[in-house]
């Protein structure tokens, strides 16, 4: 009965994570908050409650993240574009989806499973955490600006962005100081809030939190 109990009182506890953190990335994304725009790319914040769910979750609560980011992406993509998400909406609107809920549905469930190989090591949460978050960031900037080439590279505005440039030197042009302050805040939060919910009991699998 106990060990029942125990199992219970888990589940409970990773659908309340869950739920908390699907409920930030909606809320997030569909306001200002989750981005922080600088011209053509933006700082984005989401990544945080992305990474903390693929970490404490793992893949399951990895994908389910990332295609919460990624349904919040493409309902942004109609209702408060960027210059960017206009012009690729034009070009094709069902490329625009895929853009949109591929890389990042990919990226929680990569994220996933790299939490829960991580939580099987000795390295502490506040680390192993950090780790996933910054993954998380990283993948995100590289799985979308790949796509972005793979998807539109015959467009007109991905053309003028990319300017011959092969796709590894594109994504390293791309990367500027705020895609870099994105991916250590990232790391940073997430870190710190996975070593918080293994203390509480919210997270399997570690024997320290810091």
């Amino acid at each position: 009965m106990k060990t029942n109990a125990s199992k219970n009182v888990l589940n409970v506890r990773q659908l309340t994570v869950l739920g908390l953190m699907t409920g930030m990335i909606l809320l997030m994304g569909l306001t200002p908050i989750g981005y922080i725009k600088t011209g053509t790319l933006s700082i984005t914040l989401i990544t945080i409650p992305v990474a903390i769910t693929a970490y404490a979750l793992g893949t399951v609560g990895g994908v389910i993240a990332g295609l919460f980011f990624g349904i919040t992406s493409l309902i942004s993509a109609f209702t408060n574009p960027s210059p960017m998400m206009v012009a690729l909406t034009e070009a094709s609107i069902a490329r625009t989806v895929v853009l949109c809920l591929v890389p990042r549905t990919l990226d929680g469930l990569l994220i996933g499973l790299l939490s829960t190989a991580l939580k099987k090591t000795k390295v502490k949460t506040v680390i192993s955490g950090a780790i996933a978050g910054f993954g998380v960031a990283f993948l995100n900037t590289v799985f979308f600006m790949s796509s972005l080439v793979i998807l539109f590279g015959n467009t007109e505005y991905v053309k003028n962005m990319r300017k011959d440039r092969n796709v590894i030197i594109f994504i390293i042009a791309i990367v500027t100081m705020n895609v870099v302050i994105e991916w250590i805040s990232t790391a940073v939060v997430t870190g710190a809030v996975s070593a918080g919910l293994q203390k509480a009991g919210f997270i399997k699998g570690k024997a320290k939190a810091a």
